[in-house]
């Protein structure tokens, strides 16, 4: 019994230390792929460029560059979220105080850096309240100032000097990045909005009207709405008009997303919307994540901040016209979106990364057309494209089934760093691809990316009944090596041959087949082992003495010398 544990013991610890290891050498394989990938794409490519003046109609004449930007451009910075090194870059960020990235929804502990008047400020977890601290400067009775260091505490009910209980306690807080007066946050748990402000003169916290409670409003981000590396600018016009070289309507201003009375929230189902900073309160939409045109495109209209890579959002304004520009990048960073809203969150501006389609005519290539730059890139390199099938094919089933299953619902950097499930596989792609079709289709297409994989495990789990049967694995031993291989895959194939048993075959004399020695019946016949009976020779082979003491006579062939 001690023997038959610890023999199952090794075949587990084997199992799951070639599991890992397969696993981590098939990560840095495709993560190798999908950086080549994304390095392949053209500089034309990484760069998106819309005309929101062009697409607006006026009446009586009006220069349409002072109700929309002439020219709005995003880009990629050094090639898309593969640059932030397996997404450590934007674990960090989020957690140190200080940092652009700012916390996210995932963190109860939100920081913030020092300000122009050295405040900072943070979320103390274990009091339930903000806490800021700054120096300000104190009039004394002599006319002289003094520096003061002073520390607030803030609640839903006010602010105070001490950790008061009257002050109440946040649950579940989502608060803003930037240090901005007045401090805005959303608490989950009172389902509303409260204004923080810190100045000495004015230590107040003002609630905004509760919200539906029909998970209609589910804020994520405030002000400063921005994820991973994805810039969103308006260049300078190079267009000379009279000998002006930048006409006087093209200047825009732009910004993170706030101005001194109003701020941009953004939804988790993606929506954007405008918050008073007075009240505090939504008062109106102002656009949405636009999903970039990926391989199988998406499911949804809009894009969750969870769906994309990165995206940026951005004000612009000028003589009180207001618009957002929002920027978003598909999943494996291949795909770039733009979008301009209007100051009622009306769409009048779109554009997408594209890349040219050569055909070679006559020698030369010459350029077709441009087609989405994500379906490009997974056409014109096929060998990475098939390099990147392959690695999935050899992936377990159960775990490319739970990539189908988990894939669209995980956040989109994980699949830089993620070594069992795939939600950047061709299998997860399906299960977020949009259309017309049922879930039954969708999962058969799922399918079909499988059965390469799943024909070729068949193989191994052949391989592996012929070789159990013939090493006499019993009947239930052999069903959970070849069920494990057709789930499992490579790993358990890999094991089976590290951990079969080593024993050399005897003939059987019943069969004629192998058999087992350290078993008293053959494994294939059912016959015991025929011992036969120990007779003695009759016949032995004679060392060199025994042949001289053989050539001796025998005391009974020597005559009897007293009979003479």
């Amino acid at each position: 019994m001690n023997r038959q544990r610890l023999n199952i013991t090794n075949v587990v610890a084997t199992a799951v230390l070639v599991t890992i290891l397969l696993c981590v050498g098939s990560f840095w394989a495709r993560w190798l792929c999908s950086v080549e990938r994304v390095g392949s794409l053209p500089e034309s490519a990484r760069e998106v460029t819309i005309y929101p003046s062009r697409q607006v109609t006026t009446d009586g004449g009006g220069d349409p560059n002072l109700l929309a930007p002439p020219r709005v451009v995003a880009d990629t910075r050094l090639g898309g979220p593969h640059s932030t090194c397996l997404g450590w870059l934007h674990y960090v960020q989020t957690r140190t105080p200080g940092t652009p990235a700012g916390p996210r929804i995932v963190d109860q502990l939100f920081r913030w850096g020092r300000g122009l008047d050295d405040r900072w400020a943070y979320f103390d977890a274990s009091l339930g309240l903000f806490v800021s601290s700054g120096t300000e400067r104190i009039r004394q009775a002599d006319g002289t100032t003094r520096a003061k260091r002073l520390t607030y505490y803030a609640g839903p009910e006010g602010v105070s000097t001490t950790p008061d209980k009257r002050l109440g306690r946040f649950r579940s807080p989502v608060a803003e990045t930037l240090l901005i007066q007045p401090e805005i946050v959303y608490d989950s748990a009172f389902r509303r909005f409260f204004a923080i402000s810190w100045r000495e003169d004015e230590l107040d916290v003002r609630k905004g009207p509760e919200l539906p409670g029909d998970a209609l409003y589910r804020p994520v981000q405030i002000r400063g709405l921005q994820k991973n590396l994805v810039r969103v600018h308006i260049p300078a016009p190079d267009k000379v008009i009279d000998g002006d070289r930048s006409p006087e309507s093209a200047f825009w201003s732009i910004s993170s997303g706030w101005y001194p009375d109003r701020a941009l929230v953004l939804d988790a189902s993606g929506r954007i919307d405008w918050l008073d900073t007075k009240t505090p309160e939504m008062c109106g939409p102002a656009g949405y994540l636009p999903k970039p045109t990926t391989l199988f495109g998406l499911r949804r209209s809009c894009a969750r901040p969870e769906d994309v890579a990165a995206y940026q959002v951005n004000c612009l304004d000028r003589h009180n016209r207001e618009g957002v520009a929002v920027a978003t990048l598909s999943r494996e960073g291949l795909a770039l979106q733009l979008d301009y809203f209007d100051e009622s969150g009306t769409r009048i501006a779109t554009g997408e990364t594209k890349a040219p389609w050569y055909k070679e005519t006559a020698g030369e290539e010459i350029v077709v057309e441009r087609i989405a730059s994500e379906k490009a890139a997974y056409d014109h390199r096929a060998g990475l494209t098939m390099a990147k099938f392959l690695l999935e094919s050899l992936h377990p089933p159960v775990l490319m089934l739970a990539s189908y299953r988990m894939g669209p619902h995980l956040e989109a950097t994980t699949g830089y760093r993620s070594m069992f499930l795939l939600p950047d596989s061709f299998v997860a792609m399906v299960a977020r691809a949009g259309g017309d079709v049922t879930s039954w289709e969708r999962f058969l297409w799922a399918l079909a990316y499988m059965l390469p994989g799943l024909f070729f495990f068949g193989i191994l789990a052949l391989r592996i009944a012929r070789d159990a049967a013939r090493v006499g694995l019993v009947r239930n031993s052999r069903r959970l090596w070849i069920g494990g291989t057709l789930l499992l895959g490579l790993p358990i194939y890999v094991t089976y041959r590290l951990t079969r048993p080593k024993v050399t075959l005897v003939t059987c004399v019943n069969c004629g087949l192998g058999r087992r020695p350290d078993r008293e019946k053959c494994h294939h016949c059912g016959s015991v082992w025929a011992v036969p009976e120990l007779v003695p020779p009759m016949w032995r082979v004679l060392g060199e003495p025994e042949q001289a003491e053989a050539a001796l006579p025998s005391p009974v062939d020597q005559p009897n010398q007293s009979s003479l």
